[in-house]
């Protein structure tokens, strides 16, 4: 192969340029993980090219520096090539001080030997005068170094391999081919001239190829920017999320299950935390969990979700801190059930305040009335202590309702909404009042529940719908429905009495609240138990027939179109009828 000596030149000249320009970028990003040893690397490939650049110069005696000059770039780039691989790849606890030591022996040995030459162990003969260069003539010496070289090569290029084999992300397997296409590609060019095919040396040829693979992994997969360092630790199987940010707040790695949290997908790799956490309170966090190198935890509530996060700074090998480790774990039914253990002794406290307040006048009574009978000998004031402890019962008897229905509703049938109230109605001592139905459709709930709730609010409208000087007769209590849909709907019980005044619409719905000295006050707070153990929201407001009017709002349907039948007035008509028939059985 006839080549000119312009042309060898500029072949050697193009790589030392390339490969210490490559060598200088990387220099400057040498704190991140793997970029300090590829820098020596390439800078050592830019020596051994500019050695053989300076042998191709017509000056007497520099041509021999030159080539000798190579060898101490062809050491030092093969150690460092091997201390990159074992970086890059999550085995920087191997890169100690022993190992250094044992890998600065073939650099030393082999600068000795090309500079001394002992017994022309190394070189048998230099040729300065060459048509191309020096001609170079080996000894034994030389052979061992390129076995040697090649081993190492081979090693550097299977261990980047098998970071390409046990990758998972796109964007590390695209990494890991470049870097190891890189790292290989001077040792079949230097075969190719060892064999004695060509006149000159072809390996800059490989080191132009390698800083040009290493661009391409540095500019399309943000090798430098973004490198694996944290593979092994983040197990895609674990149930908990997992995230590995770098030192520039990067996400490096992510597992399935932080990207079902996040609701993001494998492509978050690469992309700043800043521009994937789309809350305030996420990004709030994140600060907070990253203010210090210490390990920190967290829980955040990100309004219907809890998770509890902790992070831990990671270290290499060296024990440099290369980025953070964030544990994330959905907790949302711990705190739900947190919330409902804080409701229920909050109802323990309401409880026990109720029912020592409420039974202490009747206790006190009754005793009274017992003393009395012990000094008069007066029987008849045990009629006086049997209405004391009868008002006890009640009390306790409302107590022990409210607590039952702030139970959840778990497994709610398929109800007729005329049916239930029907039955409610029956229930209830109505006093001459009238019920009619509107409008009946087929909801989910618990039965016996809803028929609690009914006749709690068809007792209040009768007890509190009518002023002491008027008849019962003249109060109608309508049930009905409005906001329809094919899967949710809005009840309404309304009434035509005196109604409730604004100012105490969000009171009647409290626990122990009541305008009726005999009154427990727990009737209207049962019926918004019933509802939140439903799921339903209650409200009250003024009925357009002057009286009360109670909107209880997500009910839901069984199923698709609405199954509601419109009851006309003559079918209202009937179900009045027959409810005031029934209640005066």
């Amino acid at each position: 192969m006839v080549v000119s000596t312009v042309t060898v030149g500029g072949i050697y000249a193009l790589a030392t340029v390339v490969a210490l320009a490559t060598g200088i970028f990387l220099w400057n990003r040498r704190e991140q993980t793997a970029a300090q040893p590829l820098s020596v690397g390439s800078v050592a490939a830019a020596v051994w090219a500019g050695g053989l650049f300076v042998s191709m110069l017509p000056v007497e005696g520099l041509a021999v520096q030159g080539i000798r000059v190579m060898y101490f770039g062809v050491g030092v780039g093969l150690a460092a090539m091997f201390v990159f691989a074992l970086e890059y790849t999550g085995r920087e606890q191997y890169v100690n001080r022993r190992l250094m030591a044992l890998l600065a022996i073939h650099p030393l040995l082999l600068a000795a030997f090309a500079v001394v030459n002992p017994g022309e162990l190394f070189f048998s003969g230099l040729d300065p005068t060459a048509t191309i260069g020096v001609t170079q003539q080996w000894g034994p010496a030389f052979w061992i170094h390129s076995a040697y070289g090649y081993l190492l090569v081979v090693a550097t290029s299977l261990l980047i391999f098998e970071l390409l084999v046990r990758s998972t992300r796109a964007l590390y397997r695209g990494q890991a081919v470049l870097l190891a296409a890189g790292v290989f590609a001077p040792l079949p060019l230097n075969a190719v001239f060892l064999s004695g095919l060509v006149e000159f040396d072809t390996t800059p040829l490989g080191f132009v190829i390698m800083c040009t693979c290493f661009g391409a992994a540095m500019v399309k997969y943000r090798f430098v920017d973004l490198s694996p360092i944290a593979r092994r630790q983040v197990i895609d199987s674990v149930r908990d999320g997992m995230i590995v940010v770098d030192t520039t707040d990067r996400i490096v790695d992510i597992n399935p299950a932080a990207n079902k949290m996040l609701k993001t997908d494998d492509l978050v790799v690469g992309h700043a935390v800043d521009d994937v956490l789309t809350l305030e309170e996420s990004k709030a966090a994140y600060e907070k969990l990253t203010a210090s190198l210490e390990a920190h935890e967290q829980t955040v509530d990100l309004g219907d979700v809890y998770y509890h996060i902790e992070s831990t700074p990671m270290y290499d090998g060296r024990d440099r801190h290369v980025g953070w480790l964030f544990l994330m774990q959905d907790v949302t039914a711990q705190k739900r059930r947190e919330r409902e253990l804080e409701t229920q002794i909050e109802k323990l406290d309401t409880f026990a305040q109720i029912v020592s307040h409420d039974l202490r006048n009747p206790i006190s009574i009754a005793n009274g009335y017992i003393d009395q009978t012990r000094e008069t000998g007066n029987l008849e004031n045990l009629d006086r202590v049997e209405t004391a402890t009868a008002r006890m019962e009640e009390i306790i008897d409302d107590v022990l309702e409210l607590a039952r229905e702030g139970q959840a509703v778990t497994e709610p049938t398929t109800v007729s909404l005329q049916g239930v109230a029907r039955d409610a109605w029956e229930h209830t001592e109505t006093n001459g009042a009238s019920l009619s139905v509107e409008t009946d459709t087929v909801i989910n709930a618990d039965p016996e529940r809803l028929t609690r709730l009914f006749e709690n609010l068809f007792r209040n409208a009768i007890d509190h719908g009518t002023n002491p000087d008027e008849s019962p007769d003249a109060l109608t209590v309508a049930l009905g429905v409005t906001d329809e849909t094919t899967t949710k709907a809005v009840l309404y019980i309304e009434d035509n009495g005196v109604g409730i005044p604004a100012e105490k619409h969000d009171s009647v719905l409290k626990d122990g609240y009541t305008t009726n000295t005999n009154g427990t006050g727990f009737g209207l707070a049962i019926v918004a138990r019933i509802a939140d153990a439903h799921g339903w929201d209650i409200t009250v407001t003024d009925s357009d027939r002057g009286g009360a009017r109670f909107e209880i709002s997500g009910v839901s349907k069984p199923w698709g179109p609405s199954s509601t039948t419109s009851g006309s007035s003559g079918s209202r008509d009937e179900v009045s009828r027959h409810c005031q028939t029934q209640s005066g059985r």
